[in-house]
């Protein structure tokens, strides 16, 4: 045995699930795995379609993975191959539409005639013809029945198959002992039928896979949106100089590739000869561009800003570090919380549980003499009466209903399992770069050379820079407008370095310090902790300019709310220590709260090991900022966010800064009726179940029962309409 676990090669990977339907889905696929041989851990995730799973290669592969899983009608991808995922989620969103449709169609015809037969006993409906109608009853529902329930049978039965059922287990228990009650009953001549309580039980679980649906499928489109950062394409430089232009996917390591000015890069690779300037903004959130030359490492993803680079590719797709990214994502938004994994493990608890009481209840009937007919009966009452519906309709609820509230306020939610520490939020982390900051530099000094005029040097640089791309650029523009002289002459730009602008007999160099030193411009020394551009006209140094970040105008508002409300403020950055510790005194910030130049992982490792202390709400905008939106409990994307970091967030402010305190405040109410509506869920369980069991409720009443506490958590969850002050309420609980 320790020989064996000696030579055991772990491998632990996050696959794609494709055809899940439901959590109960997730729940077969996961005992499944579990099953295999060499499998040592498994979870699979109905919110992100995926799966992680550590396993002995030397005992079990990939492929005997995936036929394992194929056994149970489900498809396991790895995150590289080709599959079909949005086409599937859509096929499955428009299946469960039409389900939904038929049961809300057909069930109001199967109960008309059902609340008939409940009314004869009042004298409205003659005796007669009870019969009749409980057959018309019965009619109505096969539709309901046969296609609307179709899929709680076979997920149910799968569960059951893998020892591993759940909430589609327990309908399915339900809804056939309905069915097969009453068609005993009629067969017998009785008229007391109970379609209509199993095709309420099917249409309210339809309700709240529909409504779950929802608001819990991002991760996939997380990792689309981490891949499209970089082009689909390249330009593949041949041996013999010609270039083509091919699928990213077809180019191989070591082979050269060719990136002009502008363009975004398509894979990882090394400069082999050129220089320029890249943003890499996206992937490091660093501000200012970044110069390279060869020898130099590219990600994909960056964008060339100026020069022309040839390059050695290092690393094909699916190997980047944009594709490791993209898992990273995948497996952070696997993870199971804890309102979900209480909520899965109930539904496991509730089945042994109900369907013991039934039998109980079946046998305490058949021992006090009273017949099968009447034990049948009380079974019946007892699974359809503790039937979870309020459990299953608890969380969603309350995402949908105060969906509307959050989006009149500013606030786009997107994933009601990261509200579970709103309440308990002590610290809040924010990214620098496009979150605190605009990203795009100011002008923060004019510094003229003696002689000069500070209006003369700024409106000198603006038109020495008109119409470049350079981020200066519109940083100058924004405090001047281009003269009428800048269209004229022509300008050279020496990529990374600086630009020469030559009109009506004047030479403008406009650039580094290092590089006016290069033409025998003789530059004084100056500060060059921050952006500057140096200037100098016909031979003779006029000055510089520096520049700054522009912070967003509700930043200071913003993070001074926070820590008025006893907030700890982080700041956290891929910018350099003395660009953050800048901002952060802007924002009265504390220095120890600071940390710069860090990785998009080691963003994601620090918000992680804060989490371990305090619960951290996670703000910023960009594809660096993904793996810590989607690792932290509570992710909030700001303002001109990338599509990727929306996508990962939990929740989207496209006003801006100014709404994370409401944030903060919305989701620690939301949180708060979630536990109401498990609270009464659980507590309307274990209060029905022995008054059942004891035979004090009927098979009817059991289901108007049931409809009444899934009717209380729609209106607790309606509470979340109520408009109040919210600067009133405190942070914590």
């Amino acid at each position: 045995m320790a020989e064996a676990a000696a030579n055991a090669q772990w491998h632990e990977d996050v696959l794609i699930v494709e055809g899940l339907h439901c959590g109960s889905c997730a729940a077969a696929v996961e005992a499944q795995l579990k099953r295999q041989p060499g499998v040592a851990e498994a979870a699979v995730n109905f919110a992100a379609d995926s799966a992680m799973v550590r396993y002995d290669t030397t005992h079990t592969e990939l492929p005997r993975l995936q036929h394992a899983v194929a056994k149970l009608g489900y498809r396991l991808l790895s995150p590289g191959e080709a599959g079909t995922g949005a086409a599937t989620t859509e096929r499955l969103r428009r299946r469960l539409l039409i389900r939904l449709a038929v049961a809300l169609v057909f069930g109001m015809w199967c109960m008309m005639p059902a609340y008939l037969v409940y009314l004869a006993p009042l004298g409205i409906v003659e005796q007669g013809i009870t019969w009749p109608l409980a057959l018309a009853s019965g009619f109505f529902a096969l539709p309901v029945l046969l296609y609307s329930g179709s899929h709680f049978y076979r997920v149910g039965l799968r569960t059951l198959r893998v020892g591993a059922p759940g909430l589609d287990a327990l309908i399915t228990l339900a809804v056939f002992a309905a069915t097969g009650v009453s068609l005993w009953r009629l067969a017998t001549g009785h008229a007391d039928v109970y379609f209509d309580a199993a095709v309420m039980l099917i249409t309210f679980q339809l309700i709240a896979r529909f409504i779950d649906g929802r608001v819990r499928r991002r991760a996939a489109d997380v990792v689309r949106s981490y891949l499209s950062q970089a082009p689909e394409t390249a330009t593949l430089l041949h041996e013999d100089g010609s270039l083509e232009h091919l699928p990213a996917a077809d180019i191989r390591i070591n082979q050269r590739i060719r990136l002009a000015g502008s363009e975004p890069l398509a894979l990882d690779a090394i400069v082999l000869t050129g220089s320029g300037e890249v943003d890499q903004s996206l992937l490091t959130g660093e501000h200012a561009p970044c110069q390279v030359n060869p020898g130099d490492t590219l990600r994909a993803g960056c964008r060339l800003l100026e020069g022309e680079l040839d390059l050695c590719v290092v690393a094909a797709v699916g190997e980047r570090r944009i594709d490791a990214l993209a898992r990273s994502v995948r497996g952070l938004l696997s993870r199971k919380t804890a309102l979900q994994r209480l909520t899965d493990a109930l539904a496991r608890v509730l089945l042994p549980v109900i369907t013991g009481a039934a039998l109980i209840a079946a046998l305490l009937t058949l021992a006090l003499g009273l017949g099968v007919e009447q034990a049948a009966t009380r079974g019946l009452a007892v699974l359809i009466v503790a039937c979870p519906c309020a459990l299953s309709l608890a969380i969603p609820l309350v995402v949908v209903i105060g969906h509307a509230r959050m989006v009149a306020d500013g606030v786009i939610f997107r994933d009601p399992a990261a509200l579970e520490t709103a309440a308990e939020t002590h610290v809040v982390v924010f990214d620098k770069t496009g979150t605190l900051t605009t990203g795009t530099p100011g002008v923060a000094d004019v510094m003229p050379a003696d002689g000069s005029d500070s209006a003369a040097l700024l409106q000198l640089a603006t038109d020495a820079l008109a119409d470049t791309a350079h981020p200066v650029a519109y940083g100058l523009a924004a405090r001047a407008a281009p003269s009428a002289r800048a269209a004229q002459g022509k300008r050279h730009t020496h990529a990374g370095l600086g630009t020469r602008w030559e009109y009506a007999g004047h030479c403008i160099l406009a650039g580094r310090a290092s590089w006016l030193d290069q033409q025998g411009i003789e530059v004084p020394p100056s500060d060059d902790s921050r952006m500057t551009l140096h200037l100098a006209h016909n031979g003779r140094y006029h000055g510089f300019i520096a520049f700054e970040e522009t912070l967003h105008p509700d930043a200071i508002r913003t993070v001074r709310t926070l820590q008025q409300r006893g907030h700890d403020v982080y700041l956290l950055s891929g910018d350099t220590r003395h660009s953050c510790l800048r901002q952060a005194g802007r924002l009265n910030i504390a220095p120890e709260h600071v940390v710069a130049g860090v990785t998009p992982e080691a963003k994601q490792r620090f918000v992680e090991a804060l989490e371990k202390r305090r619960a951290v709400a996670f703000i910023g905008d960009g594809l660096n900022d993904g793996l810590a939106l989607a690792g932290a409990r509570l992710g909030i994307a700001v303002g001109e966010a990338t599509p990727t970091a929306r996508a990962a967030a939990a929740v989207y402010l496209p006003d801006g800064l100014s709404r994370v305190p409401t944030t903060l405040m919305l989701a620690r109410r939301a949180r708060r009726l979630m536990r109401q509506n498990l609270a009464w869920a659980v507590g309307y369980n274990a209060l029905a179940l022995p008054l059942a069991v004891a035979g004090f409720i009927h098979p009817v009443i059991a289901a108007v029962a049931m409809t009444l506490s899934s009717l209380c958590v729609l209106l607790n969850s309606l509470r979340m309409n109520v408009r109040r002050d919210l600067s009133a309420e405190r942070v914590h609980d």
